[in-house]
């Protein structure tokens, strides 16, 4: 009986023993976890401030390309109205020293 008894206590430390190697190991997960939480928190928190300059950026890109076509349709419409008034002036020309030679003719 007495080495049955042995056993028992043997066996009752060894479990002792291994529940104190789990806790550890747990408490050690635990750790690790609280580690991890903390950069998944300092991670999604610069996710969502650079989240934020890129919306930021993006309205900005959004109103200098309208501007852009602005500043480009601007420069179309005055070029047209400037090559027009060239060749209006051109013609003018023409017409005058056509009629200046009418004139002398005379």
């Amino acid at each position: 009986m007495a080495a049955l008894g042995a056993d028992v206590q043997m066996a009752s430390n060894e479990l002792v023993t291994l529940i104190e190697d789990l806790k550890e190991r747990r408490t050690e997960l635990d750790r690790v976890i609280k580690k991890e939480e903390d950069e998944r928190l300092r991670l999604a928190a610069e996710i969502k401030n650079l989240t934020d300059r890129l919306r930021l950026v993006d309205e900005s890109l959004a109103k200098k390309h309208a501007a852009r076509g602005e500043f480009d349709k601007t420069i179309s419409e005055t070029s047209s109205a400037f090559s027009k008034i060239l060749d209006s002036s051109r013609l003018l020309l023409s017409s005058v020293k056509q009629e200046s030679i009418m004139l002398t003719k005379h």
